[in-house]
């Protein structure tokens, strides 16, 4: 009974995993299919599934022209400073949050401070607080400070949402760096900043670089820091805002610019795969 029942019931797994994956899959296909479309194949009812692709949309993503009419007139679509904006902001919340962070989870780990696991979870709690609680205040203090619409102040506010993250990732890997190796390495006459730098910053590597994917994809993705704190330095997500205004409907050229905005967290994720693995699952030493 059981060589009868074990490939029937593989065939029905398999089965209802290739159903999960197209629904999910699915969104996706049909956002890229619309980035290929003109504006009356995307308003056709009933949908078309069969037509001839166009890249006429990317094109105007990245043309400073106009980028259609209608009756409530044109618009102009600028995407290539938008991609600049998110990848400059993640990328330097991402380094600022590791100078910061990395210390931080080092001394919760390794040091016994007053308050430790209060303080840890102050930090934590940020991460699930509302950004809306933060945002608002935030407002009239980047305006009297002049930070409003900068690169500087938008890497400071999005720490709110890498740093905590980093703080808390690189505490529990450090945590399992047996600490045996670092006492070993103090009674060779090593100094805690060698120990720091030479022993233990590379156990860290593995668990570091999927963390640092991980919040990149967190700041990349963010839309309410952007749209509340920025103007010209706006991320791709704010920017694709502009292809919703009312009564005008680029549907195409906004599924493109979707479709532009998933490159960047697709190619981190296929390239940094092993990585996220190793580090977020099993942490920097198992």
């Amino acid at each position: 009974m059981d060589f009868t029942r074990k490939p029937i019931t593989t065939l029905v797994l398999n089965v209802l995993v290739a159903i999960c994956a197209l629904v999910l899959a699915f969104p996706l296909l049909w956002i890229v299919m619309m980035s290929l479309k003109d504006q009356n194949e995307v308003m056709a009812w009933p949908p078309t599934f069969l037509f001839t692709p166009t890249l006429e949309n990317f094109r105007v993503l990245f043309d400073v022209a106009q980028a259609g009419a209608t009756s409530y007139g044109t618009i102009k679509v600028d995407f290539l400073t938008p991609i600049i904006n998110s990848v400059v902001v993640s990328l330097g919340s991402v380094v600022v949050s590791l100078i910061v962070g990395v210390p931080a989870g080092y001394v919760l780990a390794r040091r016994e401070v007053p308050f430790k696991e209060d303080i840890a979870f102050f930090i934590l709690g940020f991460r699930f607080a509302p950004v809306l609680l933060v945002v608002i205040p935030l407002f009239n203090l980047f305006q009297s400070m002049g930070l409003y619409d900068t690169y500087f102040g938008m890497i400071w506010v999005y720490q709110v949402i890498t740093l905590p993250m980093i703080v808390w990732l690189s505490r529990s890997y450090v945590e399992d760096i047996p600490k045996d190796i670092e006492e070993a390495a103090a009674i060779d006459g090593a100094k805690p900043v060698r120990v720091v730098f030479h022993i233990v910053l590379p156990l860290l590597k593995p668990g570091l670089i999927g963390a640092s994917l991980l919040v990149f994809l967190l700041a990349w993705h963010n839309f309410a820091l952007g749209l509340m704190l920025s103007s010209t330095k706006a991320p791709v997500t704010v920017a694709l805002l502009k292809l919703l205004n009312p009564g005008v409907q680029f549907y195409p050229v906004m599924a493109a610019g979707l479709v532009v905005t998933m490159i960047v967290p697709v190619i981190l994720i296929v390239f940094g795969q092993r990585h996220l693995e190793r580090g977020l699952t099993f942490g920097a030493v198992k």
